[in-house]
């Protein structure tokens, strides 16, 4: 080959690589943050928009708290605002020379941050602050009827928190809790903002507590899609938290009649959302109760719900498989004996627990609660299973 045809096939080459680029030529990868964890799809979903932008070691930090001069920068980059011409703000501790001037200015002039003598570029963004600046940001609208346990309607905060509940770019840090003054994480900023630039992102159904009483909350229920009609699991959620109430009514009404141990009387009760989606829900309640005695009763009892049939189910309901019953018994014999400091009595059957599970996104949990297979001091004992070994 002479040196004009090797000149010319280094020319294609060169052109071929900057037209097809090859495998080796990737994104932006984050060595804390894997394909695994629960972030990654929208932190490098906004990596490549050049919405994000990890440290100089190769990490994306998503653990570090987002500042207020952070969340500002990836607001306004998100929303491609202009950083030309922008009015200055004014801060006193954001002068022109502050590497995220500009991208202060600008989400400021946008209305998203409030004016004052300090923007206090380094504080840590709290989790009600997150809710203003992206209901801001974004334009988001709707509500829907929260009654937060730390959290009141006429909190400031409020008006921005449940747009985000609406749309499904938020929920609580607990079932019942906003936490509004909770700090917001590099990955978790990530996350609401993805889900709000892009709707693909979102969750499909989002929980909400509503109140019964003081300290008694029952779930509520909605498709943001408007697709799935969740009323009659609504209701059924509002009169298991009228249940609740007399629960503790009639154990408060024992109480005074002991006039012995009535003062140690009582009936406290919780919730999670262990899985929410168009397909199924499941929801977990835990109470504990004391009406006297060497010590007082705590147990599960659980709710899994078929969205699109609109009926709860059992164990036999959510099997596919028709030998199901067998497997599942020794595999939580296996576990409970592999645990040689618990007492097991030996799970024989299924029969009596077909409601004694819920439901996550990667598995079910059977639960038995004490005095079932074991003393009362073994406490309730989960166990984790696999979809797989019933569908």
């Amino acid at each position: 080959m002479n040196l004009t045809k090797r000149i010319q096939v280094a020319l294609l080459a060169v052109l071929l690589l900057c037209f097809f680029p090859t495998s080796n030529i990737e994104a932006a990868v984050y060595s804390d943050v894997p394909s695994t964890h629960w972030s990654a799809k929208e932190v490098y979903y906004l990596s490549e928009l050049g919405v994000l932008k990890g440290g100089s070691n190769g990490k994306f930090n998503k653990d570090a708290p987002v500042t207020r001069a952070q969340a500002a920068a990836i607001l306004v980059r998100a929303k491609k605002l202009p950083l030309t011409n922008v009015p200055n703000p004014g801060f006193k501790d954001v002068p022109a020379s502050h590497p995220f001037y500009k991208e202060i200015a600008a989400a400021v002039n946008a209305g998203w941050f409030s004016k004052a003598a300090n923007f206090n570029p380094n504080g840590q963004l709290k989790r009600v602050e997150m809710a203003k600046i992206t209901k801001e940001a974004f334009s988001l609208s709707g509500s829907v009827p929260v009654e937060w346990e730390d959290m009141t309607r006429a909190y400031w905060g409020s008006p921005y928190v449940s747009p985000l509940v609406a749309n499904g770019i938020t929920s609580g840090y607990t079932a019942t809790k906003y936490n509004p003054s909770g700090v917001v994480t590099r990955a978790q900023f990530a996350v609401f903002t993805a889900r709000a630039l892009n709707k693909k992102f979102r969750m499909s159904v989002v929980s909400y507590p509503k109140k019964a009483a003081e300290g008694i909350f029952y779930p509520q229920f909605k498709d943001t899609n408007g697709v799935q009609n969740f009323d009659s699991l609504n209701n059924y959620y509002v009169e298991t938290g009228k249940e609740l109430v007399n629960i503790r009514k009639e154990i408060m009404d024992l109480a005074r009649e002991d006039d012995w141990m009535g003062k140690y009387y009582e009936y406290d009760v919780s919730y999670k959302v262990a899985r929410a989606d168009v397909n199924y829900v499941s929801v977990v309640f835990e109470d504990f109760q004391y009406t006297g005695g060497a010590h007082g009763y705590g147990q599960l009892f659980s709710d899994n719900y078929d969205v699109k049939n609109d009926h709860f189910m059992s164990l036999d309901d959510l099997a596919l498989k028709s030998n199901y019953k067998r497997a599942v018994i020794d595999r939580i014999n296996a576990q409970a004996y592999a645990l040689r400091n618990i007492s097991w009595d030996g799970l024989e059957s299924l029969d009596d627990h077909q409601y004694q599970f819920y439901m996550t996104n990667t598995g079910f949990v059977m639960y038995f609660n004490p005095y079932e297979y074991g003393s009362y001091a073994e406490g309730i004992r989960e166990f984790t299973l696999p979809y797989s070994l019933i569908r």
